[in-house]
């Protein structure tokens, strides 16, 4: 009897979680190459975006989302997380204007803003890394014992004050792809 009042009282709390996550999407790194040509290191990256209800709806509402987007060479340890020899971080902002139903993307601190007409254009333009500079600092990457790492995520400490609370409770605003690595071949 007391295994099946355990079903009873686990399952709809189970169910529950299980919800709770179907609404949260990701971010996916889905391919990523490195070039070395005359001594420069640059990053070819394609990365997926897909934004959950909660966070497409706040960006249809006037909330700008910025994503942030980590470069680094990394060198591997075996107990604890790697570290970065070298990093550099960039951000973007996504935003949404309700006048012209366009969608306007802000990369780092420049002035140029790109207008999309769908949020998937924006995405993707977004998503689609080409000849970025990997942040070598005048030094080369070790090949046989360095990596180049990409992360990218959602910066919930951008969001309006009122909307951060939420923001880290609800599953819906974790986006981030965690760290994706690019070995050199020996």
């Amino acid at each position: 009897m007391p295994n099946r009042l355990k079903i009873v009282v686990l399952l709809p709390l189970l169910c529950c979680l299980w919800a709770l996550n179907a609404e949260a999407k990701g971010i996916v790194v889905e391919s990523m190459k490195v070039n070395h040509v005359n001594g420069l290191y640059t990053l070819d990256a394609d990365i997926q975006y897909e934004l959950s209800d909660v966070a497409q709806e706040a960006l249809h509402r006037g909330v700008s989302l910025t994503f942030k987007l980590t470069i680094a060479v990394m060198v591997p340890r075996p107990l604890l997380w790697d570290q970065p020899i070298v990093k550099e971080q960039r951000r973007y902002v996504l935003s949404h204007q309700d006048l012209t139903n366009q969608y306007r993307l802000q990369r780092g601190d420049s002035p140029l803003i790109q207008n999309f007409p769908t949020l998937n254009s924006a995405l993707s333009e977004m998503g689609s890394l080409r000849g970025i500079a990997v942040p070598l600092f005048d030094r080369a990457i070790r090949e046989d014992s360095e990596y180049v790492g990409i992360k990218t995520w959602l910066d919930i400490e951008s969001l309006p004050v009122p909307m951060r609370l939420l923001a880290y409770i609800r599953p819906g605003w974790r986006h981030n792809s965690g760290w994706s690595r690019w070995e050199p071949n020996p």
